[in-house]
């Protein structure tokens, strides 16, 4: 068997280093909100929506880091929604996962390249936002 003395680097499944050039961040009064995305779309879609305004009770604002995820499967239109205490998630599909964290007031979703913009923004972020 030949060894190699190179580390063998997994893929990063999570794209946990994925850049988000795209990033807004928006005042509502005291309430700061931020969008990040890698698609310029999806940052934009977002920030001309009233997301962040179904979040008027909560005090913190939201942060929303938005992957568009090129490499996920694709097709799929099956939506379930999971609730377990402050966590909320919806996955569409295989491929697209939003999670919604009331405690940290976060979002954070990887949508497949399927997912139309118009559908994110207005029904599957609404749907997991509102409770």
């Amino acid at each position: 068997m030949f060894m190699s003395e190179e580390p063998y680097w997994h893929p990063d499944l999570l794209r946990r280093f994925v850049p988000t050039p795209y990033v807004f961040n928006l005042f509502d009064g005291p309430n700061q909100s931020f969008v990040e995305s890698n698609d310029l779309e999806i940052a934009l879609s977002v920030r001309r929506s009233n997301i962040f305004r179904r979040q008027g009770t909560r005090a913190e604002g939201l942060l929303c880091k938005l992957i568009r995820d090129m490499a996920a499967p694709v097709n799929g239109s099956e939506i379930t929604i999971i609730s377990d205490g402050a966590l909320r998630v919806l996955c569409l599909g295989r491929g697209t996962i939003l999670i919604h964290d009331l405690e940290k007031s976060e979002l954070l979703g990887f949508i497949a390249r399927d997912v139309r913009v118009q559908d994110l923004v207005s029904s599957l972020i609404p749907a997991l936002l509102d409770e």
